[in-house]
């Protein structure tokens, strides 16, 4: 049965040039690491940049349980030799993302509300299901806070939003997407995914997640493609569509087992 539906966050519920976005973010994040570790700029944008991409491209050890946050910490250490843990540090970094990231929208970030995005909640939400933000947690609580405010989210029922600090993989990874659930105490055929990114926004490989899509073009793998503004509007459709595939995977196993037995 069909008990919630998480969503993504960036061009799903939210309306943002996501590279203009991470090109400033990144550009501060940059020079604020380079002044605190007394760092060419230069070198401080190769450490940051390539610890983010360690990070997103999940380059870790099966058994490693760190969050997100901990992995960058010690990727970043490595690469610069800068404690950004150090609780002098890491205050001067939320101190960036709660008081100057929020000031950075301008028209070329461009972030607002998407269309629909705010009408997809409420008939989620009005039917009875449970909702969360499971947004890409390759940034701090600060920073996802950040585009939740740009997109009139703060106050969304959301149950669960991913962090750096409270995931230890980021999509499309199954474990991020298993822990996630499970922490909402749910199982992957339970829940409905909604995101944008063909890449990133099923899980891979598949661990029973099925994902509504809202971004450009119609994967093989969408239980239901569409806008996010015809979100809301096709949920019937959508849940039809839902259960309709529980049921054909559910007969794919029952007949691979029968074939098993003869």
């Amino acid at each position: 049965m069909l008990k919630a539906v998480v969503f993504d966050m960036d061009d799903t519920l939210l309306s943002i040039n996501l590279s203009a976005f991470l090109a400033v973010y990144v550009r501060d994040e940059a020079r604020l690491l380079g002044d605190i570790g007394r760092k060419n700029p230069f070198s401080a944008l190769a450490a940051l940049g390539g610890s983010l991409y360690d990070l997103n491209a999940n380059v870790r050890d099966e058994d490693d349980d760190r969050t997100n946050y901990a992995f960058f910490v010690d990727t970043l250490r490595k690469r610069c030799g800068v404690p950004i843990d150090d609780p002098v540090i890491a205050d001067a970094f939320e101190c960036y993302e709660r008081e100057v990231l929020p000031k950075r929208n301008d028209a070329i970030i461009a972030a607002r509300p998407r269309e629909g995005a705010c009408a997809a909640i409420e008939e989620v939400t009005g039917r009875g299901l449970r909702v969360a933000l499971l947004t890409n947690p390759s940034f701090s609580r600060a920073c996802i806070e950040c585009r939740m405010g740009w997109g009139d989210m703060l106050d969304m029922p959301f149950e669960l939003v991913t962090t750096m600090e409270n995931s230890t993989r980021v999509k499309p990874s199954p474990r991020y997407y298993l822990e996630s659930i499970e922490s909402l105490g749910l199982k992957p055929d339970e829940v409905l995914m909604v995101g944008n990114d063909p890449k990133r926004d099923f899980p891979t490989p598949d661990c029973g997640v099925q994902t509504a899509y809202v971004g450009t073009g119609r994967p093989v793998r969408a239980t239901w493609s569409g806008s996010m503004a015809d979100f809301a509007s096709n949920f019937n459709e959508i849940e039809e569509r839902f259960y309709e595939r529980q049921e054909r995977e559910l007969s794919d196993i029952v007949q691979d087992v029968t074939r098993g037995r003869a």
